[in-house]
Order: C-alpha cells, then sequence, then structure tokens
C-alpha cells in the first residue's frame, strides 16, 4: 500500500471509529508505529485529524471531552503521582470537592478514611471509589452522562452554588504557555468555573502533557487559582504559584 492509499485508509479508519490510538491502527493497517506516527503527523498538519493525549480525534466533529475510560490510561502514573500529593495537602475534617477529571478520581487512593475528610463531586465513579472505603461522600445531582460517567446539567450548577468547600482539585485539557487553563468541553468548563467560586482554595492538577497545548474554552487563568501540583518545572510561566512534585518534600 502506498503512502497515500495508506494515509486514506487511516483517515476512514478514524472516522469510522470516532477516536482511536496508534497502537490499534497499527493492529488495523498492518503498519509499524514508526509509520503510522508519521501517516498521523501528516493528517493532522492537513487539518484532517487532532492528536489529543495519545489518541486521534477526526476535526470533522465537535471538539469533546474524552470518555473517562479513555483519561484513565492517559499518563497514568504521572496522574497518580500528582494524586498522592494532592490527598496529603488536605487536614482532617476539610470539605473537598472534585471534578469529573481521571486525575481528581486518583486522589480518591490516597484518602484515610480515618480523618473525616467529606468529598462532593459529578464523577460517579470517584464516588463509588470513595464509598468503598467507607469515605463519607456527596454525588452532585443532576443529569447522568453515561459515556463519561459523570452529572452535568443545570441541577448540579445548582447544587454546586450551594456548597462553601475548603478544597477543590480539578484538571483539564490544557495549560497554555502564558497561564491559560481551557478545556474541549463548554458544559464541563462551566462546572469547574462554578466549583473554583464555591471552593476556599483551589489547585489545577496538571501532568506535564498538557503544558504548551491549547482548547477551545477557557475556564481560567493559573493566577485565578492557589496553585497548580505538577510533574515538571512551571517558572517560565508569568506569575504561576506551581507545585513541582519531584522538588516538594517527601
Amino acid at each position: 500500500m502506498n503512502i497515500e492509499n495508506r494515509q486514506k485508509e487511516i483517515l476512514n479508519l478514524i472516522l469510522q471509529e470516532k477516536c482511536t490510538s496508534v497502537k490499534e491502527l497499527c493492529s488495523m493497517i498492518y503498519a509499524s508505529d514508526a509509520t503510522i506516527r508519521r501517516d498521523l503527523h501528516a493528517l493532522e498538519q492537513k487539518g484532517l485529524i487532532r492528536l489529543l493525549y495519545g489518541n486521534i480525534v477526526p476535526l470533522t466533529e465537535q471538539p469533546r471531552e474524552l470518555p473517562l475510560a479513555f483519561r484513565e490510561q492517559q499518563a497514568k502514573e504521572a496522574k497518580r503521582a500528582i494524586a498522592r500529593y494532592a490527598a496529603s495537602l488536605i487536614p482532617p475534617n476539610a470539605s473537598v470537592l472534585l471534578d469529573s477529571s481521571s486525575s481528581a478520581m486518583y486522589i480518591a487512593d490516597y484518602i484515610n478514611p480515618e480523618h473525616g475528610i467529606t468529598f462532593f463531586t459529578n464523577c460517579i465513579k470517584t464516588a463509588i471509589r470513595l464509598y468503598e472505603k467507607n469515605i463519607r461522600v456527596f454525588l452532585l445531582g443532576g443529569m447522568i452522562d453515561t459515556k463519561n460517567l459523570v452529572t452535568s446539567s443545570a441541577w448540579t450548577l445548582n447544587t454546586i452554588r450551594e456548597l462553601n468547600a475548603d478544597y477543590l482539585f480539578f484538571s483539564a485539557q490544557s495549560l497554555t504557555t502564558d497561564g491559560s487553563i481551557a478545556g474541549v468541553s463548554d458544559t464541563g468548563v462551566q462546572i469547574r468555573q462554578y466549583m473554583i467560586r464555591q471552593a476556599n482554595r483551589q489547585y489545577f492538577l496538571c501532568n506535564a502533557e498538557k503544558i504548551g497545548t491549547t482548547s477551545t474554552f477557557m475556564l481560567c487563568k493559573s493566577t485565578d487559582i492557589t496553585g497548580v501540583i505538577t510533574n515538571t518545572d512551571l517558572s517560565f510561566i508569568p506569575d504561576i504559584h506551581f507545585i513541582n512534585i519531584h522538588d516538594a518534600p517527601s
């Protein structure tokens, strides 16, 4: 198969699958990882696809938040390390908001049930993880998005407005070099903006893969929140307050 035909076949597969990975394409096309990546880069330069954290999305679609099952597998170890540090910041008896990100979900794995912390989240999977550890958790109300396993509607926003949390831990798709935090879903961004307003301290959980990328919907500036918890150096971003977990005291 020549280059032109192979790239057409790749594009057809992406359009059929709507969202796929390099590994899947290698098995479908019977080509090497390096060959597929070169073809994907060429298709992206032509404006036909978008490479998004290890997955491929056709640009014939509106940008959307990837399903939770995809996001859980992206930079998994980095997210766990960031979540472990975030959990260490939460004092006993605090009230904590967690968004629907996989980064925030991993915080549940590092919470001591004896510390009396109360959680609020719109992510069903996060709520279940906390419940199974016998940790007090409130699932924010609203219509269920079955693909992402979250509640997401006007009711969800109204519920958040009734809260006053000590901490918020959230994530999003991108952090630009000028300190703008953004996402691909307008509804997801709006919910997180409400959460930011209703928390006394707000931390953005940001692994290195998100830095220097851009997304459609502006969420906030890094200077609008308490800080960014990350696994890399962000000192090149003006006025940012960040914690590099590799430099933080253990």
